[in-house]
């Protein structure tokens, strides 16, 4: 249905079907290439519009095919007015609320939404798809914002008598399915573990090998196909960090080497994503604030110190920092995830900014259940 335009650029898709089948009227006297290309790059609110235009246009944009080269060239330069912040405020219910990414590096009051109360809380994100945990019975589902889609919920992974100990959400690009890997320990017999995969769309969980090695936090992050977590790896004197990766298509464990500079400083909270890299960061010698990419996905080689920042220039306890989201202007989102700070650092001057943090602290006592989410036109 697609072909490549441009060998050096973005894959820019045409489709070799008329856009008017059957003799149908088109909805433009544009070339149909030219509608495709300005359809792809419009944010998912005015596509959702233009499916009310005609039929036509509704059955384009609803084109499987359609959504994922729309989320391609979304994914390849993310935009600030297309991110939202989302968490599970923890009241009883719990509520879903969020606010757009792009007031808070203009130091403008965000807008909050809410989605209502649930019974559910986020355990991760991918391609606008926010998969959230029903913890009492161990199920879960989808939920797309953007297109307010939500999935049946999955099976009960185990009975009520056992806990989750780790969790992640990801995407098996290979297989184009999205999986959850979940951890349950047995409350009457905590030496016995069950880790189960479930593939959405399907119905069913798959148990497969135990973790080798025990997960310092629960939660899992996605990048590249893999879900990962901070391990020690103890034995002969060494204390050591490690990344345990859990390839989401082949279903099977590896390890990589976080960077050695200061290896035993890197715990559980300090893993993060950015620009679809994965990154680790830490205080090193009580003096600075660290930050590094993996640049390339597994290679130790491409580790590079993204960020350092001298521990003086902070006028708040640091706890658990990470970055959250960099904008075209290299202006660093980061969050204290233990005390609800957010802080922007400018890459080019070194300056931070804490101006509106304390609106946030005031407002969101989210602690570590905070999640960028980007706006999509994916379902199941």
């Amino acid at each position: 249905m697609y072909r490549h335009q441009h060998e050096n650029d973005t894959v820019l898709p045409v489709f070799t079907q008329p856009l008017s089948p059957n003799g149908g009227e088109s909805c433009s006297h544009l070339p149909e290439e030219l509608i495709i290309e300005i359809l792809l790059r419009l944010p998912v609110k005015s596509l959702l519009q233009l499916k009310c235009i005609c039929k036509l246009w509704k059955t384009l944009i609803s084109n499987p095919q359609f959504v994922k080269q729309h989320l391609l060239i979304s994914n390849a330069k993310p935009s600030l007015t297309h991110q939202r912040l989302f968490f599970s405020f923890m009241t009883d219910p719990r509520q879903l609320l969020s606010y757009p990414l792009k007031p808070l590096f203009q130091n403008l009051l965000p807008p909050v939404s809410s989605s209502g109360t649930m019974k559910y809380w986020i355990i991760g994100s991918c391609n606008g798809l926010l998969c959230l945990y029903g913890q009492s019975r161990h199920c879960f589902k989808l939920h797309n914002p953007s297109i307010m889609f939500k999935s049946k919920k999955s099976p009960s992974a185990a009975s009520l008598d056992w806990i989750s100990n780790q969790y992640g959400f990801g995407y098996d690009q290979v297989n184009d399915k999205y999986k959850v890997l979940l951890v349950v320990r047995n409350m009457n017999d905590p030496t016995q573990t069950l880790t189960k995969v479930y593939t959405f769309g399907d119905d069913s969980w798959k148990t497969i090998q135990n973790f080798h090695l025990t997960p310092i936090r629960p939660s899992g992050q996605f990048v590249s196909g893999t879900l990962n977590w901070i391990v020690k790896k103890r034995g002969a004197g060494s204390n050591q960090s490690m990344i345990l990766s859990f390839d989401l298509e082949k279903e099977t464990y590896k390890e990589i080497l976080v960077p050695q500079d200061d290896a035993d400083k890197v715990y559980g909270d300090t893993l993060y994503v950015l620009n679809n890299c994965l990154g680790v960061c830490y205080e090193t010698n009580q003096t600075h604030w660290v930050a590094w990419l993996m640049k390339e996905y597994g290679v130790f080689d491409s580790w590079t110190k993204f960020i350092t920042i001298p521990l003086d220039k902070f006028n708040k306890p640091l706890c658990f920092l990470i970055p959250l989201f960099i904008s075209e202007n290299c202006v660093v989102l980061l969050v204290n995830k233990y005390n609800s700070h957010f802080i922007l650092f400018n890459l080019n001057s070194g300056e931070l900014d804490y101006s509106w943090d304390y609106f946030i602290k005031s407002v969101f006592n989210f602690r570590r259940n905070l999640h960028i989410c980007s706006e999509s036109l994916v379902s199941l």
